[in-house]
């Protein structure tokens, strides 16, 4: 009987043991349950890279209409370069050579030694500013505006002025400010070299 009673009391005992452990792995597993999350985001801190701007893609400043100015130069001589080349050439190759010599691709490299930046840069600025040149002197090479009527004008001003607005995240509006005073100047000086690469190449 006593033997029994002992046994039954170590039993009882046991299982209460095991109610109790089983209480305590539940509390750790919800406690690193509950840990978890904080941790993963912790981890994903620490591994995802911050966003950096590229100096290549930002947006244009005042100083950058200096530099187009500068680059379109020795563009132009470029091209006179390559015009004289052509020629003088003796060969297909040669020929071939200095018409390739003449194309916007080609002189990417003068105009961005000149102006002072790398080349995608200056491919940027000089894409973006001659657009917005365009905008702002419409009259220069292209529609003439003396032969609309006044509405006709100001139609024409408001819609170029709704492509300036949709170009700020490129071109801010003080960047246009500045270029606007010049507009017309640049904008010759930017045809001037197109017509130079056509006609260098006979075209």
């Amino acid at each position: 009987m006593n033997s029994y009673r002992l046994s039954h009391a170590a039993l009882a005992m046991g299982v209460a043991m095991l109610v109790a452990c089983g209480r305590k792995d539940t509390s750790r597993t919800d406690s690193a349950a509950a840990a978890d999350p904080a941790d993963t985001v912790a981890e994903a801190s620490a591994t995802t890279p911050a966003p950096s701007s590229s100096p290549t893609t930002a947006p244009l400043a005042g100083d950058d209409i200096d530099r187009w100015q500068r680059g379109m130069a020795a563009e132009l001589e470029a091209v006179h370069e390559a015009a004289a080349k052509l020629k003088s050439a003796r060969t297909s190759e040669d020929t071939l050579s200095a018409m390739m010599a003449m194309h916007d691709i080609a002189t990417a490299a003068t105009g961005a030694k000149a102006a002072g930046v790398d080349e995608e840069r200056y491919k940027l600025i000089r894409s973006d500013l001659s657009a917005a040149a365009g905008y702002l002197a419409p009259q220069i090479g292209g529609l003439d505006t003396t032969m609309l009527s006044a509405a006709q004008r100001e139609e024409m001003r408001q819609g170029n002025e709704a492509q300036l607005k949709a170009m700020e995240d490129r071109v801010a509006p003080p960047v246009v400010e500045a270029l606007r005073p010049r507009a017309a100047e640049l904008r010759k000086q930017d045809l001037e070299l197109v017509a130079a690469r056509l006609k260098g190449s006979g075209m």
